[in-house]
């Protein structure tokens, strides 16, 4: 009985451990070759046994913005070769309960469930009705005939399979965690999925730990920033958030941009924004769909035409605003634009000016209620109906004047567009070290909390970090690691935003370089975030966490005892089941697609597959494999994994390798020389050590220029073969395209990585390996090669996800091969992407392009 009670409160500990903390396994699916997929097995060593009331649970929730959900989540194969199934069927949009070839029943769950919230999955083993049971959400769904005893053992994976004659390449994009298996409530195995690395899954409730295969952990992607983006533009921008469709806008002087947070795209149009004075801003108006941009020292608000590409107005651009940092938000109570402090001329700054819409007049707001102190470098949120602003701390004085003590603050205040009042919610404690915010706030609804990023301002180097606080309550947790962030008062700007629909923290930096250009940098954290291991829960002295938790172990450890006796004296009552059950869909007399085994091809259609040994991959993920197959990738850091880029492709594009200035240049333009030496030097010695686990290489000089040189062909790099493949004039024949989809089907060249010095590269590829697939379509027998040819058009995508020539071509193909549906279906998402992209209709009808 105490083995009973060590486990259980060993399972409680673990779970108090790693409460609040998101975690989990992502599965990679159709978006990656085959063999990149992921695989999960519970059984690597020997088949679980079913015995009566055995449950298998665990919870699920998809992966958006991505094109293909069909296949596999869970199939387990019994001793008798049976096998019980659940599947996504994509084009009828549910949940298909399968055992051996009889369809048991299905479900569907809306798109927001699916997507946006984590949806309980449960098979139960009823001996006595000889019967598999399947609940979803603690409904049950149907029950299916399944012969089976308590010697009954099975095989249990989710995604992708290798089991003889039962193998599964089908998998929708999903994560998965919290898997357990009990027998009539006994816990026997629990897999949390809470690792941050490795193939192997501990089981928090034993030593029956499975083995994964290409895992992506959640738990780093909510701890460690990703950087998604980074380039140049001219003079000094602004930008703006499109919360709805997940844009990013960034208004510069002579083009607007667009950055997708659903597929990491950026885009361009050729705009004359005229004069662009510093300190302007701009908002998105997610009511009307419309961009503005201002500058508060001229008054003038402008609006951004989607179809002629201009803006209605222009301003003078004279003098220097006094209103750098400035807070601002939408209102559509009164239809307003509010625009709260700011700095300039020596002064803070604490009005609140409201430009309507409606008027199109600029006035200053009388503030009342508590006091307002002048301030720039403060965060602002709304609440969820946008009739209450937050704002929090910020740098500025009791006077305004900056001479006049300047100090920083820490409080929160509400502001009512309806009463027009401030109200002070509290003051944060003060810091051991002070801080300033970024622009903008992030309040969940739902618990109250909020978001921002701070940092210091005492240096150049500086950092953002996340916050976690409670409009409730003066205290707030750090969460996910820090952003190196260029602080330079004025020349530099950050903002945070919330994509909701991806469930992810967009954080944006510019920095007004000293040769009049603005570097823009882009980084997303998967939302909600981790705190920290070593972040305190508040800066505020609070009791401590461990004597509540010791106390309520305590507690559950007599409940448990107390438990264990009364239930082994007390005589077991038979079980009623249950007399009714909720209607199962017929679907006897409905196609169903279901993925079937993958059986071994006789002929086959692509080059066989090769060992990822002493590898290198640029196309699709960047990912660098040992002497042994182990995937390295990790042990390069972002600056190692540039240098190393930068010296790789500048070897490899035309031999001639990189001069040392460039290097400087790209990588260190804000230290002197001799730092920059140094850097280089040190790093390039971290770098030659991990080369070493790949294969037999040299980087040295050569005519003035750093070169990677492979020895012996002991490094296989796909981004050679492609330069080997298309070197000279090759015929565009079937050959030469077998070869070129070999290489490229992993995705599009350092799908990931965004580097302003790598687009020139990216764009040369991209135009080299579409206009080579479009040429090889054109003359190619579609009704025969139909199928080869939505292949290929699914490459193309992959470059250019907007390319219309690929998608007239796919659908046709798919026309003649009879799947009419999904044919519509990649018409509806390409012209919804292009909608989001240009902000306008796709022109051209389905009826059109087929």
């Amino acid at each position: 009985m105490g083995k009973h009670i060590y486990c259980l409160l060993g399972v409680f500990f673990f779970c108090n451990v790693v409460f609040g903390q998101s975690y989990g396994l992502r599965f990679s699916s159709h978006e990656v070759v085959p063999e990149k997929r992921t695989s999960l097995d519970l059984t690597p060593t020997a088949p679980i046994c079913l015995h009566d009331g055995t449950d298998i649970s665990f919870d699920l929730v998809f992966t958006p913005n991505l094109e293909t959900y069909f296949g596999y989540i869970i199939r387990l194969i019994t001793d008798q070769h049976q096998n019980i199934d659940l599947v996504y069927n994509q084009r009828l949009q549910n949940f298909t309960f399968v055992i051996g070839e009889s369809f048991s029943g299905t479900v569907q769950l809306d798109s927001v469930q699916l997507f946006r919230k984590w949806n309980h999955f449960r098979i139960r083993f009823d001996e006595k009705k000889q019967a598999a049971l399947f609940y979803v959400n603690d409904r049950l769904i149907c029950q299916g005939a399944l012969a089976f005893s308590g010697s009954t053992c099975c095989h249990i994976y989710f995604g992708t399979n290798r089991f003889e004659k039962f193998q599964t390449l089908d998998i929708p994009p999903m994560s998965i965690k919290d898997i357990r298996i009990t027998e009539k409530g006994q816990l026997k195995y629990y897999y949390p999925l809470s690792e941050s690395s490795g193939l192997t899954c501990k089981d928090a409730a034993g030593h029956h730990n499975a083995q994964v295969k290409n895992p992506v952990w959640l738990k780093p992607r909510h701890q460690h920033w990703e950087s998604v983006r980074t380039f140049s533009v001219t003079g000094t921008p602004s930008v703006a958030f499109d919360g709805k469709r997940e844009l990013l806008y960034i208004v510069a002087r002579d083009s607007l941009y667009r950055f997708s947070f659903k597929n990491y795209q950026l885009t361009a149009t050729a705009v004359d924004a005229g004069p662009l004075p510093a300190g302007n801003q701009s908002v998105y108006d997610t009511v009307t769909g419309r961009l503005y941009n201002f500058y508060i020292d001229e008054h003038k608000v402008r609006r951004y035409d989607t179809v002629s590409h201009k803006w209605d107005a222009g301003f003078s651009g004279q003098g220097l605003t006094e209103y750098w940092q400035a807070n601002k938000f939408l209102s559509p109570t009164d239809s307003a634009l509010y625009v709260l402090g700011g700095y300039g001329q020596l002064q803070y700054k604490n009005l609140v000016q409201r430009y309507s819409f409606s008027r199109g007049q600029w006035e200053t707001v009388p503030a009342q209620g508590d006091a307002f102190m002048p301030r720039y470098q403060a965060a602002l949120g709304s609440n969820a109906t946008r009739d209450t602003a937050y704002i929090i701390g910020g740098y500025g004085s009791n006077t305004g004047n900056q001479s006049i003590n300047p100090k920083h603050t820490y409080d929160l205040l509400a502001y009512s567009i309806k009463t027009q009042r401030f109200t002070r919610m509290y003051q944060l404690p003060e810091p051991a070290s002070q801080f300033c915010f970024a622009n903008s706030l992030v309040i969940d609804p739902a618990t109250r909390d909020f978001y921002a990023l701070i940092y210091p301002t005492d240096k150049f180097n500086s950092n953002l970090q996340l916050i976690r606080g409670s409009l409730q309550s003066p205290s707030y947790q750090r969460t996910g690691d820090a952003i190196p962030y260029a602080f330079h008062d004025i020349k530099s700007f950050a903002d945070l935003y919330y994509c909701a629909a991806s469930k992810k923290l967009a954080a944006i930096t510019l920095y007004n370089t000293q040769n009049g250009a603005t570097d823009v940098k882009v980084y997303t954290l998967d939302f909600p975030p981790n705190a920290m291991p070593d972040s305190p829960a508040a800066p505020e002295k609070q009791a401590g966490y461990w004597p509540y938790a010791a106390g309520a172990l305590a507690l559950m450890a007599a409940g448990l005892y107390f438990f264990y006796y009364r239930r082994r004296d007390r005589k077991k009552r038979p079980v009623t089941p249950a007399v009714t059950t909720p209607p199962v869909r017929d679907t006897h007399h409905k196609p169903v697609d279901v993925p079937h085994p993958v059986v071994p091809a006789t002929e086959p259609v692509s080059p066989p597959e090769e060992n990822d040994t002493s590898a290198i991959f640029l196309f699709g993920q960047f990912e660098v494999f040992d002497k042994q197959g182990q995937d390295i990738t990790k042990l390069f850091t972002p600056l190692l994994k540039e240098l190393f880029l930068l010296i790789l492709i500048y070897s490899l594009k035309d031999g001639k390798g990189i001069s040392s200035e460039r290097l400087y240049e790209i990588l260190w333009s804000d230290k002197p020389l001799k730092d920059a030496k140094n850097n280089y030097s040190v790093n390039i010695v971290k770098l030659k050590a991990i080369l070493e686990k790949i294969g037999d290489c040299h980087i040295g000089k050569e005519s003035g220029k750093w070169k990677l040189e492979i020895l012996n062909d002991s490094i296989r790099i796909d981004y050679q073969q492609y330069i080997n493949l298309a070197a000279g004039k090759p015929a565009i024949d079937h050959i030469y395209v077998q070869a070129l989809l070999h290489i490229i089907q992993r995705g599009a060249f350092l799908r990931n990585v965004h580097y302003e010095w790598l687009d020139d590269v990216k764009a040369g590829i991209s135009s080299q390996v579409i206009d080579s697939l479009l040429q090889y379509i054109a003359g190619a027998d579609m009704a025969a090669e139909a199928e080869f040819i939505v292949k290929l058009t699914n490459c193309i995508f992959f470059f250019d996800n907007l390319n219309e020539e690929a998608l007239a071509y796919k659908s046709k193909c798919l026309v003649l091969l009879g799947r009419h549906g999904m044919a519509k279906d990649a018409y509806l998402r390409f012209a919804k992407e292009y909608k989001e992209s240009y902000g306008q209709e796709f022109e051209r009808s389905f009826r059109e392009l087929t």
